[in-house]
């Protein structure tokens, strides 16, 4: 940990030699400059000289906790988190890099039904889900990068890459250790049509891997645990678990357009392919199940800034399939002892998400790069339609959120108080779940698949509360140190949650 810590100060002390003097460096000026930036938002790197870019540095390290009973069976009943973040922008000559780094230590109280997967909710339904209660520790590394070209004619280019990995240790028989990473690479390009209008196209292409070690210190009890097969359908088992590698790939690409006059005008649109397969086994390997993931997103922004307001307009689509495939084996016998053979796959079991989305946010402008106060109104639709195909069962619900956000920026002298509020309500529209296949009895039914489909069916209001202290520093105040704290609070109405709470602060500093 020492030497992270030295390597991230480092890092931010390369990005402040070049930080620039005027006042970009404020907390809501990097509010501000977030909000500008839809190139990079756009995921398409080429397009980052076209965002207004600046020398910019920032490292941070903050505290997060949370607690209380409404959440999902497989999520902590409390936990809490340490985190350390950098992030910079810098010109290496005529192109313009970004950068950063995050590192994340959790700490998960009493996780349930979840044995062989550092994050259950990633998409991949088989895994191991056990008895007991546990503990998990973990840790997250994410690395990343972007850099753009300047304009060759009416070309530019660009290339970003991101490197995740983390590793996760339950607690409790039976126990785990897993290790995760994933490495992913962007090319993009964009042309100009005119000089206000830009076409931009990026691919991506990406590569996954966790290993899942189970055992039990206490070789003398043998535990029960369940092969999780979808929606409640589970192979109950006696032992010590198995051993888990989960391999996968993914492919997409991404369209976007721009137009900028009077206001500006952003499109995008994406699409992205992924495969992963569970191996049981290294010793003698037999195929376990594998997933095929496709999902798209399409979205529109509109912003119209004057030397007062900046308003911003959005709206975004998100569909999502997954296509779960199940195997049938057989251990061969023969002479030969190959191994396990595949005798077939299918597809038994499909988990379908649809998103929309629309925003609007005003901004009262403080000069060019900076604000006073800001408002702003969100509506979410989200709909989950999840079926085992054979004996059919389901899992279906549709809810629509609201929120409401306000933040007033106060000056202090040389400093500046950001306080924020901000309140949303969700409304559970439609919802059910039915198991109709063998041993309805299990546990993975009466409870791990029925609380959690009782928890995405939920009605709740949710507040919270940030607020922000800034303050120059150095013998010229051009860099601002901050601290930063917020607290949040979700109340559920039914099935006998009561409520969430979340907290949490940092410090760092602007260079």
């Amino acid at each position: 940990m020492k030497k992270l810590y030295i390597a991230l100060l480092l890092t931010a002390a390369s990005f402040g030699a070049f930080a620039q003097q005027t006042p970009r460096n404020t907390p809501a000026a990097f509010e501000l400059r977030q909000q500008r930036s839809l190139w990079q938002r756009s995921g398409n790197p080429a397009g980052l000289q076209l965002d207004q870019p600046y020398r910019y540095s920032q490292l941070k390290a903050g505290y997060e906790a949370y607690d209380g009973n409404f959440h999902r069976p497989q999520e902590g009943v409390s936990g809490n988190r340490q985190i350390v973040e950098t992030q910079g922008g810098i010109f290496l000559d005529s192109c313009y890099l970004t950068g950063s780094f995050n590192y994340r230590r959790e700490g998960i109280k009493e996780a349930s039904f979840n044995a062989s997967i550092i994050d259950p909710f990633r998409g991949m339904p088989y895994i191991i889900a056990d008895l007991n209660p546990s503990d998990w520790v973990q840790q997250h590394y994410q690395l990343q990068f972007g850099i753009a070209t300047p304009s060759y004619g009416r070309w530019s280019w660009g290339l970003g890459a991101s490197y995740n990995a983390s590793s996760g240790a339950k607690q409790r028989d039976i126990r785990t250790e897993n290790y995760y990473y994933a490495l992913s690479i962007t090319p993009g390009v964009v042309y100009a049509l005119a000089p206000n209008q830009h076409l931009g196209l990026n691919l991506r292409y990406a590569n996954v891997k966790e290993e899942a070690t189970m055992s039990n210190v206490n070789t003398y009890v043998d535990q029960t645990y369940y092969e999780l097969l979808g929606l409640g359908t589970a192979v109950s088992m006696l032992g010590s678990g198995r051993t888990n590698n989960y391999e996968g790939d993914s492919w997409g690409g991404g369209l976007q357009y721009r137009y900028s006059g009077k206001a500006t005008l952003f499109l995008h649109l994406n699409y992205l392919v992924e495969a992963e397969d569970l191996t049981i086994s290294f010793t003698v390997p037999r195929d376990g199940a594998s997933v095929l993931r496709k999902s798209w997103e399409a979205g529109a922004t509109v912003q119209q800034e004057s030397s007062r307001l900046l308003h911003t307009l959005g709206a975004r689509y998100y569909n999502r399939h997954i296509d779960g495939i199940q195997y049938i084996t057989q251990r061969d016998n023969s002479g030969s002892q190959q191994g396990w053979m595949t005798l077939a796959k299918y597809v038994r079991s499909t988990f379908k998400t649809t998103e929309a989305s629309l925003d609007y946010s005003i901004v009262g402008k403080k000069g060019n790069n900076d604000y006073s106060w800001l408002a702003n109104f969100s509506a979410r639709y989200r709909k989950l339609n999840d079926e085992y195909i054979l004996p059919h069962s389901f899992k279906r619900t549709e809810n629509a959120y609201i929120q409401v956000g306000a933040k007033k920026n106060f000056r202090l002298g040389s400093s500046q108080l950001l306080v924020g509020l901000n309140a949303g309500y969700n409304r559970n529209l439609s919802g059910g779940y039915e198991y109709n296949g063998a041993n309805k009895d299990y546990v993975i039914v009466t409870q791990l698949e029925t609380n959690d489909y009782r928890y995405l069916a939920s009605d709740f209001i949710r507040a919270e509360l940030p607020v922000t202290f800034s303050f120059p520093i150095g013998k010229e105040k051009k860099n601002v140190m901050f601290v930063n704290g917020y607290a949040g609070y979700t109340k559920a109405e039914g099935f006998g949650f009561d409520h969430r709470v979340t907290y949490g602060a940092a410090v760092g500093a602007n260079f």
